[in-house]
């Protein structure tokens, strides 16, 4: 495990994320007692997971991008070849396992899916409806499909448009989408502009590594009660009726940049917030959370079976299945994508420093 603080407490925020999709699909489908028990909170509990899947968006933005940053600065520019090969080696062998062992699980009737949904799924498509629907099993891979949609363009677009030399240029990519959006929503393409709005959760966690600098010290000295403020408006704006307007008009505006302002401006020096996100099991749960996220969905299924507690113990072999899939299957691949990445740290003559690569 990493002993970098930052890295520690994004991966504790990873943790987290991954307990609000979890929560959601146990009330939610696990199994009936929950909606006989609690008929008038189950609406609510849904937007729980998505909300999880945004906070990943935001984190995700702010990985990639900071390491593209990084890459700028000491060799002088991004290699496109390498940033996929990596991204490849990371997201698809442990997708790939989980669809081998469903089309297994098909095949001798264990669950019912489709050969179709899982290639849809395979092929990063199931967040586009046109495509077909996905079904539970693969259902949730719509939030690897945006990721993965974003990771195609983005890269091009920071290189096409040298945003590690001028990082103002990000600001009118994110004005033209948030544009596109409200557009979408007057010509009454609801779809259209939820799509599109997706990609801003990850648009602005990229801002926040290119403007790192200048937002984390401002950051730092939010007020702990605004921070909590800011971390209850997140969840308890589900709990309310409001608006249709609001909720898919303003919010999928104003949330990314709410979510990475709690995200990155995470109260670390208060002790028990420190505590919360420093805890070594919860950072590890975090390192492999991307596999967690993708098994989650076969222990959180309803399965007919008489105690609504079987999913905890599902649960807990997903996490086993987790640790022993990062130790010996995913670490290693990261590795071999580092190792066959074209350039070598000791090869080449270290550039100028991140915050002049960044301009202004």
């Amino acid at each position: 495990m990493n002993d970098n603080p930052r890295v520690r407490y994004i991966d504790a925020w990873r943790f987290y994320a991954i307990g609000l999709v979890i929560i959601s699909h146990i009330l939610e489908f696990s199994h009936s007692i929950y909606a006989e028990m609690l008929p008038g909170l189950i609406w609510r509990i849904h937007p729980l997971g998505p909300l999880g899947v945004y906070i990943f968006f935001c984190i995700s933005g702010y990985v990639i991008c900071r390491g593209m940053i990084k890459e700028v600065a000491i060799y002088g520019t991004l290699s496109l070849r390498d940033f996929y090969l990596r991204r490849v080696l990371r997201i698809a062998p442990p997708l790939l396992l989980y669809l081998f062992v469903l089309g297994v699980m098909l095949h001798t009737g264990m669950i019912e899916t489709t050969v179709p949904q899982l290639i849809q799924s395979g092929l990063f498509l199931c967040n586009i409806d046109l495509a077909g629907q996905c079904g539970w099993y693969v259902g949730h891979t719509w939030s690897l499909a945006f990721e993965e949609q974003f990771y195609v363009v983005f890269p091009l677009i920071f290189v096409g448009m040298r945003i590690a030399a001028k990082r103002r240029k990000l600001l009118p990519v994110i004005g033209a989408l948030l544009a596109a959006v409200v557009l979408a929503h007057l010509a009454q393409q609801a779809a259209l502009a939820d799509y599109l709005s997706m990609f801003g959760y990850m648009l602005w966690g990229c801002a926040f590594a290119l403007y790192e600098d200048l937002l984390r010290p401002l950051l730092k000295r939010m007020p702990m009660a605004l921070w909590c403020g800011l971390c209850a408006l997140l969840i308890g704006v589900n709990f309310v009726a409001l608006p249709m307007f609001l909720m898919e008009g303003i919010y999928p505006l104003v949330a990314p940049v709410i979510i990475c302002a709690v995200v990155f401006g995470t109260p670390l020096h208060q002790p028990l917030v420190g505590k919360l996100f420093g805890h070594a099991w919860l950072t590890y749960l975090g390192q492999i959370s991307y596999t967690i996220y993708l098994w989650q969905q076969v222990a959180t299924a309803d399965h007919g079976f008489t105690s609504p507690f079987v999913v905890f113990a599902l649960l807990g072999g997903v996490v086993l299945l987790a640790h022993v899939s990062y130790q010996y299957v995913e670490r290693p691949l990261i590795r071999l994508g580092r190792r066959w990445s074209s350039r070598r740290d000791d090869a080449v003559t270290p550039g100028v420093p991140i915050a002049d690569a960044r301009g202004a």
